[in-house]
């Protein structure tokens, strides 16, 4: 069985589960209904070996003992109990519950794409750049700081030009409406109208790279899909284009092999089994790493220029299934 970590809004979801339609028995656990519509129970008796179960409100139900892989996709930890309670309770039961989903991504029987504790700890940006320099791929300069004469300091080495990124995430929650953070293009006199704030925020300076197109690679097990986007079309999308993706042109794009066998050595390296990265190409044709989110959105490079990405997520979890069983009691004294 396969089980599908996610939420009641995930499109993924639902072109992988239709996907693997009869092939593959899968369970969807829809996390922030897990108090509401789903029971779970998890165990260990006196000899060390543990079991447990997952039974959704139709009565199905996952082995957790038995289940080999599972898919890490997109849950929602705003939880609903069902139940009134006050503020501070429900704090409290958010946060139990929470704990109770992180127990099934310690489980050892389960092969996680991606592992999430892996995977969070590996989607920092700052070790990113330093493994990619590492592999010999071309980074930006980069600097995180809270001190507003270190910022300057970068800035005029920057040449009075550079980027304000967001460190972790890029979303914030304004009047109630959830609004993505684009990177922003810094000029000399907005720089210094606002620097000395960085002593309030830790803040992510980067250079300015010049761009000819930017890439985005999708890496799913050992297959790997490139699409070129062409951000410098449109002005809107030429310092950030996601908050404008549909301005941009997509097409398939064939990686030089280097870049290639980069992106394959990368995931390995962070031990993940899918990643979504990107990628500055410069006019001169060099390939500049930016980042890789372990969680990444792919379904619309596949809407874009038809590449097989969902059937490719398909393969490898039917492939993770019916692997060898892995060891079930975890480590042995």
């Amino acid at each position: 069985m396969i089980l599908i970590l996610t939420n009641k809004q995930d499109v993924h979801a639902d072109y992988v589960i239709k996907r693997l339609g009869s092939g593959a028995d899968v369970f969807r656990l829809n996390t922030e209904d897990i108090l509401s519509r789903y029971r779970v129970a998890i165990g260990i008796d006196h000899q060390g070996r543990w079991d447990g179960e997952i039974t959704d409100e139709t009565g199905r139900s996952v082995n957790l003992r038995q289940l080999r892989v599972s898919w890490f996709r997109k849950p929602e930890f705003d939880f609903f109990s069902g139940s009134a309670t006050d503020p501070d309770v429900q704090k409290f039961v958010s946060s139990e519950t929470r704990a109770l989903i992180e127990t099934l991504y310690s489980l050892p029987s389960i092969t996680w794409v991606n592992d999430p504790f892996v995977a969070t700890r590996n989607k920092v940006k700052f070790q990113q750049l330093l493994l990619a320099e590492c592999f010999g791929i071309g980074v930006p300069k980069t600097l995180i700081t809270t001190r507003p004469e270190e910022a300057k300091k970068f800035f005029m080495e920057c040449g009075e030009e550079l980027l304000t990124k967001a460190i972790y995430t890029g979303n914030v929650t304004i009047n109630g409406l959830n609004q993505g953070i684009p990177s922003k293009k810094v000029d000399q006199s907005e720089f210094y109208s606002v620097y000395e704030r960085i002593r309030y925020c830790p803040t992510l300076l980067q250079e300015y790279v010049p761009k000819s197109f930017e890439v985005r690679v999708t890496v799913i097990g050992d297959r790997v899909f490139a699409v070129k986007i062409d951000s410098q079309e449109h002005e809107e999308t030429k310092v950030d284009w996601r908050l404008h993706t549909p301005l941009n042109p997509h097409s398939v794009l064939a990686l030089p092999k280097e870049v290639e066998a980069f992106c394959l050595e990368f995931l390995k390296g962070q031990d993940l089994l899918f990643g979504a990265m990107d990628f500055i190409v410069t006019p001169e044709g060099e390939y500049v790493f930016l980042e890789n989110n372990p969680f990444g959105q792919y379904l619309w490079l596949e809407f874009e220029t038809g590449l097989p990405l969902t059937q490719a997520i398909c393969d490898l979890l039917m492939r993770l299934d019916q692997k060898p069983d892995r060891p079930l009691d975890g480590p042995q004294p």
